[in-house]
């Protein structure tokens, strides 16, 4: 027989296994989502199931939510009572509200704001990895990854605002693509209105719009020359009516008094962090960036202004691992792209022995090592609640007591007052700066005027909270006037240990 005559069946034979290679390839993708999906469900079931705090922001915006829809209003500025700041837009806060003004209860009306905000920003990667890659299995690839990061999942389902921040940019973005070699303006327009949203929900995400506007510099400029002043001055506008109306309050809150100090240990957090969770992705997205399209490159500079502004405001004090949210989802994408133009799944149906079939490995890594994350978050969610209820009712009968209340454990706020005077953290921030003038709050504890003080520390012990930058340590001049002027009448033990203090005599 002639070598002719084998290659017909041999390439039947080969088609074949790769078809196979293909099915076990899709098998193992529904079962990877299945797994993320049930990540999903059990975060679900917690958060609407958990009645206490998972971050102590979630309980500021809680209580500033509250007091915006009660007609307190919001952006108080730095020097009026009350003094706390609300360092976000108006958005989240204002829907978040009108959900408790309907009587959703306070923590589940962020939760769940921010969970539909996570399904529809996976929706927005599905659509905007359409318009870049045709490939279903790179599609699919790049939602999973998104979907099985645990930060975004954590993120995703606390009361804050970072995913409604995040699906509107991920929306701006895709209604850009949709614009682009030359389709309706009316999506050009849309996304300018998404950017924002998304800017008015939280300032800090700007890496949409930015890469809207460089790709329309890159790509169309008779359209960069009416999107990028019009979304320029729309935005200006918004912001500076905003101030107006806050006499003041929006540009100290949401600009100045955010320039908190910098520590470079909290930027060593946050990369030890991305390597451990985010490594996989990280290195796919740089791998795929070898092979980067005048298609694909709008994608891998959003990414780029993403991570850019992340490097730039994630080593503040009190940031959290919520600043790298629309980053890792960005890198996401960018992996899924990268595996498409290094023509991945193609190499790896066909079996053939080359570098890129190796991508599989960090991938898988990175699948895995999150979805632990994600059990391990869940359980410790469900495990702290009772603990966490136990302590609020404690603390119960003092913060319902009659008469002003200063306190730092912000859940009981949320549960039996619904709104704050001061916020411990930001306001000694704020006087150590020289920004806000302590006398008036201080008056308050010369004249005794606070019935009852719950603070996270025991000012009788000189110098506790004072290596803790991050700790609600009050500023001396208050320490002093609680000395003089109040005592521990009690200690709650609990996940947050707190002293309770009254007024002497």
């Amino acid at each position: 027989m002639r070598v002719a005559d084998c290659a017909p069946a041999q390439g039947v034979a080969g088609a074949g296994h790769s078809l196979l290679r293909e099915r076990v390839c899709a098998r193992t993708l529904r079962w990877i989502a299945a797994a993320v999906a049930l990540g999903l469900a059990g975060h679900l079931v917690v958060l609407l199931w958990a009645q206490h705090d998972f971050t102590p922001v979630e309980a500021l915006v809680a209580l500033h939510s509250n007091m915006f829809a009660e007609g307190e209003g919001l952006y108080w500025g730095v020097n009026r009572h009350p003094y706390t700041i609300s360092p976000y837009g108006p958005i989240f806060y204002a829907v978040s509200g009108w959900l408790q003004h309907c009587g959703v209860p306070a923590y589940q009306s962020g939760r769940v704001l921010s969970f539909a905000a996570l399904l529809a920003s996976l929706y927005f990667c599905w659509r905007i990895l359409g318009h870049l890659t045709g490939n279903r299995f790179a599609r699919i690839s790049g939602v999973i990854l998104a979907a099985s990061t645990a930060n975004v999942l954590f993120w995703g389902t606390v009361g804050q605002t970072d995913l409604l921040a995040c699906c509107f940019s991920l929306a701006a973005f895709d209604a850009y693509l949709r614009s682009r070699g030359g389709g309706e303006a009316k999506h050009l327009v849309l996304s300018g209105f998404l950017v924002v949203l998304a800017v008015f929900t939280k300032q800090t995400f700007l890496a949409a719009g930015g890469a809207v506007a460089i790709g329309l510099l890159w790509e169309d400029r008779k359209r960069a020359a009416w999107w990028i002043p019009a979304m320029t001055a729309v935005g200006a506008g918004i912001a500076f009516a905003l101030n107006a109306v806050t006499h003041g309050g929006y540009f100290e809150d949401a600009v100045w008094a955010n320039i908190n100090p910098f520590a470079w240990y909290k930027l060593t957090q946050h990369i030890q962090y991305l390597i451990l969770s985010g490594a996989g992705v990280i290195v796919t997205a740089l791998a795929g960036a070898w092979r980067m399209s005048r298609r694909t490159a709008p994608l891998y500079i959003y990414a780029g202004l993403a991570t850019g502004i992340w490097l730039a405001t994630a080593p503040k004090i009190g940031s959290d691992l919520n600043y790298q949210v629309e980053m890792s989802v960005a890198l996401a994408m960018c992996a899924a792209v990268g595996l498409d133009r290094l023509e991945f799944f193609s190499v790896l149906f066909s079996a053939r022995r080359q570098w890129i079939t190796l991508l599989q490995i960090p991938l898988l890594l990175h699948v895995g090592l999150n979805l632990l994350l994600t059990a391990r978050v869940v359980a410790e969610r469900a495990l702290m609640e009772p603990y966490k209820r136990a302590e609020t009712e404690t603390l119960r009968p003092f913060v319902e007591r009659p008469g002003r209340l200063f306190s730092t454990h912000y859940d009981s706020l949320v549960r039996y007052r619904g709104r704050i005077e001061v916020e411990p953290l930001i306001y000694g921030l704020l006087v150590r700066a020289g920004v806000t003038d302590p006398a008036p709050v201080t008056r308050d504890f010369t004249t005794r005027q606070f019935a009852t003080v719950i603070l996270a520390e025991n000012v009788f012990a000189p110098g506790q909270g004072d290596e803790d930058a991050e700790m609600a340590h009050l500023p001396d001049p208050l320490i002093e006037a609680i000395r003089n002027n109040y005592k521990v009448v009690r200690q709650v033990d609990g996940p947050n240990t707190v002293y309770i203090y009254e007024p002497r005599n």
